[in-house]
Order: C-alpha cells, then sequence, then structure tokens
C-alpha cells in the first residue's frame, strides 16, 4: 500500500472517532439535562454547521474530480492496462496511478464531509428532543 492510501484511511478513522467522542460527550451533557445542556448542544450544532459549510466548496470540487475519474475509468479498460504493463509504458500507468489517487482523495473528502453532515443531522436530533422533552409533563418527558 502506498503513504497515500494509509493516508485517506486513517484520515476516515480519525474523523469517525473524532465525531464518535464528541457526540459521547453531548450525549453524557444531555443526560445531565437543563438549559446549560441545551446551550451546549446549540453550540455545538453551531460549530458542526459552521464546518459543514465551510467544505462546501471543496466537496464541489471533489465531486468534479469523482466525476473526472469515472469518466477515465470508461475509456482505461482492464485490457488497456495490461497493454501498457506489456509496452512498459509506466509514464501512462503513472498518470492513471495518480488520477485513482486523487479519485480516493476526493472520496474521501466527500465521506469526511458525509461525516460532519451525519453528525449535525445528530445533535439536530439531540436538540429537537430535548424541546419536545421540554414540552411535556415531568412524568412524560422522562420515557421519551
Amino acid at each position: 500500500m502506498s503513504e497515500s492510501i494509509d493516508n485517506f484511511r486513517k484520515q476516515l478513522h480519525d474523523k469517525v472517532d473524532d465525531a464518535d467522542k464528541r457526540l459521547k460527550a453531548l450525549e453524557a451533557n444531555v443526560k445531565a439535562s437543563g438549559e446549560k445542556a441545551k446551550s451546549d448542544a446549540k453550540a455545538h450544532l453551531a460549530s458542526i454547521e459552521s464546518e459543514v459549510k465551510a467544505q462546501q466548496a471543496k466537496v464541489q470540487a471533489s465531486q468534479a474530480q469523482v466525476k473526472t475519474w469515472f469518466e477515465e475509468k470508461k475509456k482505461v479498460t482492464d485490457d488497456k492496462i495490461a497493454e501498457w504493463k506489456a509496452k512498459r509504458q509506466a509514464t501512462e500507468l503513472s498518470r492513471y496511478a495518480d488520477l485513482s489517487e486523487r479519485y480516493a482523495s476526493s472520496a474521501t473528502q466527500i465521506a469526511v464531509a458525509a461525516i460532519d453532515e451525519a453528525e449535525k443531522a445528530i445533535v439536530e436530533a439531540v436538540i429537537a428532543r430535548m424541546n419536545a422533552a421540554s414540552g411535556q409533563p415531568a412524568s412524560a418527558a422522562k420515557s421519551a
């Protein structure tokens, strides 16, 4: 495996791990209940929304790169790769490998953005549930 492939894997792993830690902290805070918990959840949501918004341009560029790769993939068949190998066309093989790594990088960027979007959705759901619980009598809120 190349170093870049290891970096893609690590980037995804770290992103999921970080999101999991933040959500566990949010869950513990929500269990404490009260207005501070709701305020903290809203602050968390604002932070995630800011991150999602900041990533939009990168995600669009990554989506364009993925589309480029798929178009190239249609042209480059296994037979074509075998031909390049047989003819020792290292430049073509290297160009295709570079394009494939850019595709992997772009797909990773899209996945990272999707993790942030999922975290945002979870935090929004938590806030909605907190709002619903605060509008119910104490006995009904405990069962929610």
